[in-house]
């Protein structure tokens, strides 16, 4: 298995997996333009996709799948409730032709296996992933407000825990956003804290992941570093062994390049 996620923010989100000659990308929140610019510097070419896997409608993970969708003889996996309301939301770029997928209906793509489950968001149907193939198991876990039991036995065993820590608390109460906005984030149907991902990575990680990647910052409510802190520090309180290891394990998924590969 090869992951490369080519960016991640409340701006835009896509991720490569790569097991043989699969290739699946996993949400799609970029220009096709620029989706296809991330891939050639990674050294891929977004013809070769075999497939492309949407977990929800919100225009950060899906904005380039109209064009991709005229554009590639590949098919588009996305739950039925989630491409009626993309197609409701923008009646002049529908997405006509998908695969519909739903929680707690695996489904396979070559080799990879796909296992849905559903997270607490204000998006239609949002879903979450682990990915499976050649004995690799990848937790891929963002859009949602808390973790819940479901969460966490799900992504028991990743080998891969890609997960989002989308805002700091003060910097979001702090910061520009309407107090609306603000409620919605904090909601247990918006996002992820990076304190509430150190508390899980502190009380509830299995400590099986051998690469764990935060992911969906806001560029206005965050700072990689503050968010890669927390998770460290919630590492380290774990015992000697976690703390030892966490800063080879643990990083930070940049908004505006690809990061490095991950091999397993």
């Amino acid at each position: 298995m090869r992951i490369n996620i080519l960016g991640s923010s409340s701006s835009g989100n896509a991720t490569l997996f790569v097991f043989g000659t699969t290739r699946v990308l996993l949400d799609a929140g970029f220009s096709a333009r620029e989706l296809a610019r991330r891939l050639r510097e990674i050294g891929e070419d977004i013809t070769r996709l075999s497939a492309i896997v949407l977990t929800h409608e919100h225009a950060d993970h899906i904005r380039s799948i109209p064009r991709l969708a005229r554009t590639l003889n590949v098919p588009i996996f996305i739950s039925e409730a989630s491409c009626q309301m993309w197609n409701r939301m923008n009646p002049a770029a529908p997405l006509s032709a998908a695969e519909y997928i739903a929680a707690e209906q695996p489904f396979e793509i070559g080799p990879m296996t796909f296992r849905p489950f559903a997270v607490p968001h204000d998006a239609a149907e949002t879903l979450a992933f682990t990915i499976e193939a050649g004995g690799v198991k990848v937790g891929y876990v963002t859009d949602l407000g808390y973790i819940p039991q479901l969460v966490r036995e799900r992504v028991r065993g990743s080998d891969v825990l890609i997960l989002e820590a989308n805002h700091d608390l003060e910097m979001l109460r702090n910061g520009p956003y309407p107090w609306s906005v603000k409620q919605r984030i904090l909601s247990r149907h918006g996002h992820l804290s990076n304190e509430e991902v150190a508390r899980f990575l502190r009380e509830d990680f299995d400590g099986r992941a051998e690469y764990i990647v935060l992911v969906h910052l806001s560029r206005t409510n965050n700072h990689p570093e503050l968010a890669r802190w927390a998770a460290l520090e919630a590492l380290a309180a774990r015992g000697s062994t976690l703390a030892r290891e966490a800063e080879r394990r643990l990083s930070v998924a940049a908004h505006d390049r690809p990061g490095p590969w991950i091999e397993l």
